[in-house]
Parts: C-alpha cells; sequence; structure tokens
C-alpha cells in the first residue's frame, strides 16, 4: 500500500475524531434548563390580615408557610430568596441553594402586630422586587427568574396601587398565590396568632375587625407580571405548580442550544471504519514481517 494513501489514512482517523469530539449537526431544539439555573423570588405579605381565621379554619399564614415549604421540595437544587413586606420591606434571605436556610426563614416568619401597621399595600415591595430581578439579571443572566407572590390582595391604605407591569421583561415564570375567602375573618390579636387575648377591634365600626381576600387585585398583579394565579385553600398541589415551571424553562433556540439532527453518529461510524483498516494493515504488516523473518530464524537454528 501506497505511503500516500497510508497518510491519507491517518490524517481521515485525525479529522474524524475531532469531528465526533465537536459534536457536529443541524438544526437547534431547545434544551430544558436544570433546577441549579432557576432563581426563584419569593415574596410574602406578613401584614396583620394574614392572620385572618380563613385557611382551613387556622390563619392565613400557616397555609402560606406550609405551600412555601412544599413548593421548595418540589424544586430541589433551585436557588430561593425571600423578600417580606409590611410598613416595611424586608429581605429575609438573598438568593441561595440551601434549602434547609430558606426553610428556617419560612418557619420562623413573623406578621406584624396588630398596631404595627399604618393600612396594607400590596405595590409596597416593587420597588424591592424591581431591584432584586434587575441585579439578579445583571449578574446571572442566563438564569430564568421565578416569581412567587404571596398574599390576600387586601388593600386598606390610601392611594392607587402602581402596575406590576415593568417587572414582566424579569419574569420568566411564577404565581400569584391568594389566601383567605370572599366572606373574611377576624384575626386574633395575639402574637401567637391563639385567640386566648380575643380578635382585633375596629373601632370606627365597633365591632371585631375582618379581613376579606381581593382575588381582583390578585389575578391584576398575575396579569401585570405575565404569571398565573391560584387561590389557595387547602394543602397540596404545589408539586403540580412547580411542574408548571420546570415546563417554561428553555433555553432559547441558538447556538448553546443542542443540534436537532446530531450527526456525531456517523462520523463516529467513520472513524471506526478508518480504525478498523489501519488495524488491519498494520495486522498483515506485522503478519507478513514474521514470516519474512521465520527462514532466517530456521537457518540460524
Amino acid at each position: 500500500m501506497s505511503t500516500a494513501l497510508v497518510l491519507a489514512r491517518r490524517i481521515g482517523i485525525v479529522v474524524a475524531l475531532v469531528l465526533v469530539l465537536l459534536q457536529p449537526g443541524f438544526g437547534t431544539r431547545a434544551a430544558p434548563s436544570q433546577l441549579s439555573d432557576i432563581e426563584v423570588l419569593v415574596v410574602v405579605d406578613r401584614t396583620r390580615s394574614m392572620a385572618a381565621l380563613d385557611y382551613q379554619g387556622g390563619p392565613r399564614v400557616y397555609g402560606a408557610q406550609r405551600d412555601l415549604e412544599e413548593l421548595a421540595d418540589a424544586l430541589p437544587g433551585a436557588r430561593f430568596a425571600f423578600l417580606t413586606y409590611g410598613t416595611d420591606v424586608e429581605l429575609e434571605l438573598p438568593f441561595t441553594s440551601d434549602a434547609t436556610t430558606f426553610r428556617a426563614a419560612i418557619e420562623t416568619l413573623r406578621l406584624e402586630g396588630p398596631f404595627d401597621g399604618s393600612g396594607s399595600r400590596a405595590d409596597r415591595p416593587l420597588e424591592a422586587m424591581r431591584d432584586i430581578l434587575e441585579r439578579a439579571d445583571e449578574q446571572h443572566p442566563d438564569r430564568q427568574r421565578v416569581v412567587v407572590f404571596v398574599g390576600d390582595g387586601e388593600n386598606t391604605a390610601d392611594g392607587e396601587q402602581a402596575s406590576f407591569a415593568e417587572l414582566e421583561d424579569l419574569v420568566d415564570a411564577g404565581v400569584v398565590l391568594g389566601y383567605g375567602t370572599e366572606e373574611g375573618a377576624k384575626m386574633p390579636e395575639s402574637d401567637d396568632l391563639s385567640t386566648d387575648d380575643g380578635y382585633i377591634y375596629d373601632q370606627e365600626r365597633g365591632e371585631d375587625a375582618v379581613s376579606r381576600i381581593d382575588e381582583d387585585n390578585l389575578r391584576s398583579i398575575a396579569s401585570e407580571l405575565g404569571i398565573d394565579y391560584a387561590h389557595r385553600t387547602e394543602p397540596g398541589g404545589m408539586t403540580a405548580i412547580a411542574d408548571d415551571f420546570e415546563a417554561s424553562y428553555t433555553l432559547d433556540e441558538g447556538a448553546d442550544a443542542p443540534a436537532k439532527h446530531d450527526l456525531t453518529w456517523l462520523f463516529g461510524l467513520v472513524l471506526l471504519g478508518l480504525v478498523l483498516l489501519e488495524l488491519r494493515t498494520s495486522w498483515r504488516a506485522l503478519w507478513t514481517a514474521h514470516h519474512s523473518l521465520a527462514p532466517a530464524r530456521n537457518e540460524a537454528a
């Protein structure tokens, strides 16, 4: 076999090996993101209305805490941040993948006292949400951003609520979780949310104060953010909500997405064929050399 042919075959082996390593193909398809690429901003209403006793006969906040714990279980590896709002807005926990720390922040959530607030407004965390989401986008533009907004939607402070629409471009998925009933319920006055000390009293009406969910407002917030709304009346179902998040986590089709039609296998076959030819040629050369040396060995003997 000519030297040129052998050289061409060996160059072909190198080229085929490089092509296999490059995983060539044509066309692109969306690829699912890993949960570690997801950042979930949880925003929770901690005003006293979340103590209203119309979630399974107990405080609304207990239902919210249970749901958020279930959500964390359903998204292992995701990064959670925890923002609360009342009279003040507090970032209780920056983005972290430590599920234990997030759970602790949820479990230790404390509502405002009966006379701490100056009226509730669902748009109070808006500015903080924008800052957190913009910073996350700047630092990790490749990650998916999810917003989970938790509250009853009740506004008791004066003024028109600002729109959440300015955040829509910063949000890839999420849900607004609403707690409470149209009939509403009384709110315990005790800090531990027991009824031992009675209920918060409305001096103007001369009766116990009642808090009611404002689902129209919660749906409006969800619409402005471009996410879903869910009225939460009982435990369970958060895994399905998390699955809806994951269904929306796809990379844009492009250079970083895997090829729709992968040709790695084709070049792998070419490489295999060339290697087998090279082995066959090397074996024949070795066999020929062995037989050529046999007479000389016999004469020497």
